[in-house]
């Protein structure tokens, strides 16, 4: 049902004079990643990882979902601008970027790791920390420890 409504709502908007550029925009962007996909200039194993940037002043950015990715398309830039060229896109040149990731938006194909923003520690691991502490002499040592174990609780 929230589909349907959400569609409802984005043809209410295209019909609006404001949106126009911006959907003309995005709909150039979604056709140029459909003619990217079927290029074949980037392998398949590595074109769900990455998505289009901006195209300006004939350059194309690509944007990689990680450092690893990046370094791949970066060493395949000559082939795919060679491609890209013979199928007729007007671009002399492409830098690889990589995307970082948007918080919880799920505009991004990427997959994303949620990460903990504060790190735990195991309970074993509090526990053994706990024994060290009670056997240290005072300490800085101890006190860095026993401060820790206050910022798990």
């Amino acid at each position: 049902m929230t589909s349907k409504k959400l569609n409802i709502y984005l043809h209410d908007l295209r019909d609006n004079p404001e949106y126009t550029v911006l959907f003309s925009h995005a709909h150039q962007l979604n056709k140029m990643e459909h003619m990217l996909s079927a290029s074949a200039a980037i392998p398949t194993h590595l074109i769900e990882y990455c998505k289009l940037g901006p195209i300006s002043h004939n350059q194309l950015i690509l944007l990689a979902a990680n450092a690893s990715v990046a370094a791949r398309l970066k060493h395949m830039t000559p082939s795919i601008l060679q491609k890209l060229q013979k199928i007729g896109w007007q671009i002399s040149s492409i830098k690889i970027r990589i995307q970082q990731p948007a918080g919880d938006s799920h505009a991004t194909s990427f997959s994303k790791r949620q990460r903990d923003p504060k790190p735990r520690i195991s309970s074993a691991g509090i526990e053994s920390l706990n024994r060290l502490a009670n056997t240290l002499a005072d300490s800085e040592l101890k006190n860095s420890i026993q401060q820790l174990l206050k910022k798990q609780s």
